[in-house]
């Protein structure tokens, strides 16, 4: 018994072992990706470089001052007569407990701001870095020493 293949279905049968093929490989690659982000995420017991990071990057935010806010302390704003915290995009309401980054004098609410600085050293706005120790820390006290506590 001979087995003839016309030039139509020899084409439909090579197209689809290379799309079976394709699909293959692109399952192994995604595999392979998916491992290698999951062992970089995971971090070694023991300590490592990322969380000695992520320590540092939460003194940074806690060593910033927070204070009452109130519509006297200058800060870098759009101008409207109300402020915007950037990072929940909620109003910022007279009376909320705020911080004022020293480095470019964005203003968030204090919960928002130190879950930020806990994963990134940079403004949410602007991307200035506000891990630098001394940069406009002491007027960032000063404009929270003003504003009633």
């Amino acid at each position: 018994m001979r087995l003839e293949m016309s030039p139509d279905n020899l084409l439909f049968f090579c197209s689809v072992a290379a799309s079976a093929a394709a699909g293959f490989c692109l399952f192994s690659l995604y595999r392979r990706l998916a491992r290698r982000c999951h062992h970089h995420h995971v971090a070694p017991a023991g300590g490592s470089e990322e969380e000695e990071e992520r320590r540092r990057l939460t003194a940074v935010a806690s060593g910033l001052p927070a204070f009452t806010y109130d519509r006297l302390v200058r800060h870098s704003g759009k101008g409207a007569s109300w402020t915007e915290c950037a990072v929940c995009l909620g109003v910022i309401h007279v009376g909320a407990m705020v911080k004022l980054l020293p480095a470019c004098a964005h203003i968030y609410h204090v919960d928002c701001i130190d879950l930020w600085l806990s994963s990134h050293p940079t403004c949410p706005l602007c991307r200035c870095r506000v891990d630098h120790p001394g940069q406009g820390q002491e007027t960032a006290r000063q404009l929270a020493q003003l504003s009633p506590a």
